[in-house]
């Protein structure tokens, strides 16, 4: 009995030890909005529609009955070269005391996470009327829950991001945009029947409390079972060898059976990272 207690921890450390997490703040957060103050050093970001659409429908800049957030991170020591298996990924931002919302209005009207067409922006350059500012995209990675929701103090919000909408673009910032990954901040909640004050309103980077937006990111080398960073024969070899057992190293899909998926997992990555 002993015996497979030891070897179960051993094989789920070493799953662990397959995975690896990225957990940083922004390198750049701005408010992009027409009467923005200060947008790029702003400590508060913020989001808001019309009550039925997140973004423009007419694809004119964000202005008075939109509001936008962009956020951009730098996925410093992601080596290059490879692709990635996101296991978990989620955004946390944190709403500011008190919200100008009910928890029911957050839940029908989340504040949701969207990919950006581009990361060339800083907040030191920021301009509303640059030719060329980021554009929100269609695809919906998240959308906040509100199992924090308080009115009495600052409560964090998280945005678990579907991994496979999110693994795509994470692998294409690592790969091809020298690791800038670019996240918008946009949301169906419209202000104008609470006085103005029903939106979301969320500390940035700049936050003196550090309570800026935090991304999370558990990831792996795809294919890579024994995580030296290559895809190889000794993968293949840990796949076929636990073939059919509950073996946590080797379940590279996390379904709680090494089967045909992992194999095909392996044998598609092979050579990835080598």
């Amino acid at each position: 009995m002993r015996t497979w207690v030891s070897i179960l921890g051993l094989s789920v450390c070493l799953s662990a030890l397959a995975q690896q997490t990225y957990q940083a703040q922004p390198t750049d957060d701005v408010w992009y909005y027409d009467q923005a103050f200060n947008p790029g050093f702003t400590a508060i970001l913020r989001a808001w529609g019309d009550g039925q659409h997140a973004v423009d429908p007419s694809g004119a800049r964000p202005a008075l009955n939109f509001s936008y957030s962009l956020a951009k991170w730098q996925l410093s020591g992601i080596p290059a070269g490879r692709q990635y298996q996101v296991i978990r990924a989620q955004i946390t931002v944190v709403q500011t005391q008190p919200p100008g919302y009910t928890r029911d209005e957050g839940e029908q009207f989340p504040l949701e996470a969207r990919p950006l067409s581009h990361t060339n922006f800083t907040e030191a350059s920021w301009n509303y009327n640059a030719p060329n500012n980021p554009e929100v995209g269609t695809t919906l990675f998240g959308e906040s829950l509100m199992s924090n929701y308080r009115t009495d103090a600052p409560f964090a919000i998280p945005i678990p991001l579907n991994v496979e909408l999110f693994e795509p673009y994470f692998n294409e910032a690592v790969n091809q945009n020298n690791g800038a990954l670019g996240i918008g901040f946009v949301s169906r909640m419209n202000p104008a029947d609470a006085s103005g004050t029903r939106f979301y309103r969320f500390y940035s980077r700049n936050d003196s409390g550090g309570r800026g937006p935090v991304l999370q990111v558990v990831y792996r080398v795809a294919g890579d079972v024994n995580s030296d960073g290559c895809t190889d024969d000794a993968d293949l070899l840990t796949v076929l060898f636990n073939f059919g057992s509950n073996d946590a190293q080797a379940d590279l899909n996390s379904d709680g059976i090494v089967d045909d998926a992992d194999l095909l997992d392996v044998l598609f990555h092979f050579g990835n990272g080598c």
